[in-house]
């Protein structure tokens, strides 16, 4: 039913309107203007019902930085899918078959996921979601605001996914995490892993980075992640107690000295680490420098060391060669330790006081 066309007629016949009592002409209106704002709101997010988005939700809460997302488009009914992500054009899709699955980057927080349906380079629809991703690494975005919840896909039914995909795990999810188990002749990650692994097909982006986690890296998802907990799949918390079944000699090694980083105290190893892969060396999030100054970020003003002291400006802590560890760039790392040492404030060296750490590098005060 055209109610726009019902308002045009009743302004523009007189006979009509003036059959009408003066209370029912107000409730036409409102009625017929309340019907036109619901089907406009509607359209903006459903795309004209072309797209439909069966994951994520609306005001979904994610933890990790990559986003898995499941479209189906009305056959024929666009030529192209353009996917914004914050604004900025995340990529482009010719949509070949009924179901589209891809995958976006999340920053840190609030993210608007605008998802739109091209017919010959003309704009037809668009469905915006938006997802927040909670991080660890600030304080404003350690808690999940409450008009997000979390959304875990493996604890729905998604019939429509089943067409294409196993939704349930291998026995080949849970293999030896060590690529020594695998003669390098005859072991080729591509071919073996994407016919045997179920998680690979949907989750390949994950592992795509440089530096890659080594259950990641041949697949292993059970070695981590539960398929008995709820929700399913879910990692144990805190991350050490699963992280140690692995890292035993750095356990034993860090929880023996005296002075612990404060994620190793509370077993939180994800705060500075990846758990699947990273562009940063040790699966970091961020580069060392990055990583430490978001929580210690008054040491990033570069009034670190000396500036409170004796000069103006601090000791660098960026930006500069490192002088002790030959070919790596100066950074908190230089001097630091990030899990645990036997010396105040982390120190890397066996030194106890400030002046005995700044001669390991600056030799030439003497001893």
């Amino acid at each position: 039913m055209d109610f726009s066309l019902i308002l045009t007629m009743y302004f523009t016949l007189p006979k009509i309107r003036s059959s009408f009592s003066r209370r029912v002409e107000i409730l036409l209106i409102v009625f017929c203007l309340s019907v036109l704002i619901c089907i406009n709101a509607y359209g903006s997010q459903n795309g004209g019902s072309m797209i439909t988005v069966h994951y994520p939700m609306q005001n979904t809460a994610k933890e990790y930085g990559l986003l898995g997302t499941s479209i189906s488009v009305q056959d024929g009914s666009a030529d192209e899918i353009k996917v914004d992500v914050n604004g900025l054009e995340e990529l482009t899709i010719v949509p070949e078959r009924k179901f589209i699955c891809f995958t976006v980057k999340l920053e840190p927080g609030e993210n608007t996921i605008e998802i739109s349906a091209y017919k010959l380079g003309k704009k037809i629809g668009s469905v915006t979601k938006n997802v927040f991703r909670r991080s660890d690494l600030s304080a404003k975005l350690r808690k999940i605001p409450s008009s997000f919840k979390r959304d875990y896909f493996h604890m729905k039914d998604n019939a429509e996914c089943a067409e294409c995909h196993a939704l349930t795990h291998s026995e080949y999810d849970m293999k030896p995490v060590s690529r020594a188990n695998f003669s390098s002749e005859n072991y080729d990650i591509e071919t073996i892993v994407s016919t045997t692994s179920t998680c690979y097909s949907c989750h390949k982006p994950i592992a795509s980075l440089p530096f890659v986690h080594g259950p990641a890296s041949v697949w292993s998802c059970l070695s981590c992640h539960d398929p008995d907990t709820s929700p399913k799949y879910s990692v144990l918390k805190p991350d050490n107690e699963i992280c140690y079944k692995c890292h035993e000699e750095q356990k034993n090694k860090w929880l023996a000295r005296k002075y612990i980083h404060g994620p190793v105290t509370i077993g939180k190893c994800t705060i500075c680490h990846s758990p699947h892969s990273s562009e940063y060396p040790f699966n970091l999030m961020m580069s060392t420098w990055d990583l430490c100054t978001n929580c210690h970020y008054e040491k990033g003003t570069g009034k670190h060391i000396f500036a409170d002291r004796m000069f103006t400006d601090g000791h660098p802590t960026k930006g500069k060669d490192d002088p002790y560890r030959i070919g790596k760039e100066l950074s908190c790392a230089s001097c630091h330790n990030a899990h645990a040492s036997e010396k105040p404030h982390l120190w890397s060296f066996d030194v106890n006081t400030l002046f005995e750490l700044c001669r390991v590098c600056h030799t030439e005060y003497g001893s």
